[in-house]
């Protein structure tokens, strides 16, 4: 299926200074491209940046050229419209090659994922049964591990002595009922002491090295050993010592796509199940984890329900709002939200350290009339400014925006960029926005920053508020919504509180039982099987290259007026 995306660039060339001449304006046709069919926000509109712009001025028959084709004041228009036309064919080849560079990424990883990261069936995995590595050498500070000839794409894994007797998790070494290590790492030497005949890759493929003098152990001899699968896990970047693992790939969403996983049964389920039986509650976690967004039904009409559906999770996050909180309308509001006045899409205590991850709300009244919830994918707004104008992405991924509450004695403060970017990837994976408590961006902005962030400000806003990526829901009494407060944008529509009543209870949960449970689900998921393959680096060089089409596709498009 070939997608259309209309590249339609109306230049007007300005005259240099000192010019009487009229000015030619020459327009670019429009142009057909071709993107995968089940990825259409691939499909982009380019512009050209102002910098480009003022390189290139034509009057009349002459032309003036600005940058690194005004190398001599007398260089006639010919020489430089063979350069300019050398340049066009030049963009032309290098925009041709990674056109093909990315298609042949994108068939050997069978198609661009419609998520950030491949969905977890669609992982490839690390096999733990063979064995990577068939031999040791011992060097200074370290340990080489040699490949095994049968793995045919592994190199040379280089591991710290001082890291592996560390890392050594035997019964004198990690206690067995606590889990916890028996020992502070400054007891052990910079270097620990072996030799070559003690380091040595058994036949099961593990790494056993032997420590002499091992101050640990009392000046007596102690072993280590890493077996096969802990090393395939270290040679692919995940330390199988550290408990956290990789989280769940997140599936983004707009009305019509969550609307779809609803009524697929999906993305929903009853609170006694949420409490009480596992295989449920673990099924439901799972779609929670990819959506960021969840509801319970039959949710008993009691005010400290709220906190059971939350302790399935883990621990609440206490702020100055209490363990809970009331969204009520009163008088003297210390917060927009205890209002009944409309509720622009936002997240919350963007001034907070932490903010919380999750956010539960627990409807217990909503008689009145409007009132109604409002969801929006912060992430999948934010991909598509990516795909759509990536000067206004990268603006709100590099700008620093300032949050602050300074009420009722309660003073706090933090700086956030409006959209964060996976530093491998380039893609978004949080968004902080959070206009009633945006602050003052300094006074003295010589770059013009508050600008230039207010233009890319507004077209991410625009995204997050278009209809089609809102999902707006009425809640009912003994429904509880949770939704992920670092991608999920909510709101709420104007109520009327002389036609009912509107009460819902509110509690928080921290990035770090958020992330505990997440493990706990991710070990689950892969208990019996290998480990997943931390693909970073190839999702990387995709993103690398669609970026690196865009701009050199706009620089294109302004040489291309040459006739």
């Amino acid at each position: 299926m070939t997608l259309p995306a209309r590249i339609s660039l109306p230049v007007a060339l300005r005259p240099a200074r000192g010019a009487m001449t009229t000015p030619r304006v020459c327009a670019t046709p429009s142009r057909s491209l071709t993107f995968p069919a089940a990825q259409p926000h691939f499909a982009r509109c380019f512009h050209v940046s102002t910098n480009t712009k003022q390189r290139l001025r034509l009057t009349g028959n002459q032309s003036q050229l600005t940058g690194p084709y005004n190398t001599s004041p007398t260089l006639k228009a010919t020489e430089n419209e063979t350069a300019l036309r050398k340049e066009v064919g030049d963009l032309k080849e290098l925009v041709a090659k990674l056109q093909e560079e990315r298609e042949q990424l994108v068939v050997a990883k069978g198609g661009i994922p419609n998520t950030i990261e491949p969905t977890l069936g669609e992982r490839e995995y690390i096999s733990q049964d063979a064995p990577l590595f068939s031999d040791a050498k011992l060097d200074a500070q370290w340990v080489k591990l040699i490949p095994a000839p049968e793995a045919e794409d592994t190199k040379l894994m280089i591991l710290s002595r001082l890291w592996l007797r560390d890392s050594c998790n035997c019964p004198k070494c990690l206690d067995p009922d606590s889990g916890q290590k028996t020992f502070s790492t400054t007891d052990l030497p910079e270097v620990p002491a072996t030799s070559r005949d003690n380091v040595r890759v058994r036949s099961d493929g593990s790494l056993e090295i032997i420590w002499e003098n091992d101050p640990i152990n009392n000046g007596e001899p102690h072993r280590t050993v890493l077996s096969a699968g802990e090393l395939n896990l270290l040679y692919h970047n995940h330390n199988p010592r550290i408990q956290l693992q990789p989280p769940i790939p997140r599936t983004l969403w707009d009305n019509a796509s969550y609307a779809d996983l609803v009524r697929s049964g999906a993305c929903h389920i009853d609170y006694n199940d949420w409490r009480n039986n596992d295989e449920a509650f673990w099924t439901a976690f799972e779609q929670f984890t990819k959506t960021g967004l969840i509801f319970l039904k039959n949710v008993p009409q009691e005010e400290h329900s709220v906190i059971n559906i939350a302790n399935r999770i883990g621990p609440l996050q206490y702020t100055f709002y209490g363990w809970t909180w009331d969204v009520k309308s009163k008088p003297r509001a210390e917060n927009v939200a205890y209002t009944n006045v409309f509720l622009g899409l936002h997240q919350d205590l963007m001034y907070h350290d932490p903010i919380p991850r999750l956010q539960l709300l627990h409807c217990l009244a909503n008689s009145c009339e409007g009132g109604e919830s409002l969801f929006s994918d912060g992430v999948h707004a934010a991909l598509q400014l990516l795909n759509t104008d990536p000067e206004a992405y990268d603006v709100l991924t590099k700008t620093d925006v300032h949050f602050g509450y300074d009420k009722g004695g309660h003073h706090y403060y933090a700086t956030r960029k409006t959209i964060e970017a996976d530093p491998n990837t380039g893609a978004p994976f949080i968004t902080h926005w959070a206009p009633p408590f945006q602050t003052s961006f300094p006074a003295k902005d010589k770059n013009n920053r508050l600008r230039r962030w207010r233009d890319a400000a507004e077209k991410f806003q625009r995204l997050l508020e278009k209809e089609e990526n809102m999902y707006e829901v009425k809640m009912k009494p003994g429904e509880c919504v949770i939704f992920d407060n670092s991608r999920v944008l909510h709101g709420r529509r104007e109520f009327e509180t002389s036609t009912g009543s509107r009460w819902l209870k509110g509690t928080y949960i921290t990035p770090q039982v958020y992330r505990a449970k997440e493990t706990e689900l991710v070990r689950r998921l892969n208990k019996g099987k290998p480990w997943p393959v931390d693909s970073t680096e190839e999702r990387g060089r995709i993103w690398q290259l669609e970026r690196d089409m865009v701009k050199q596709r706009k620089k294109q498009d302004v040489l291309d007026i040459m006739p």
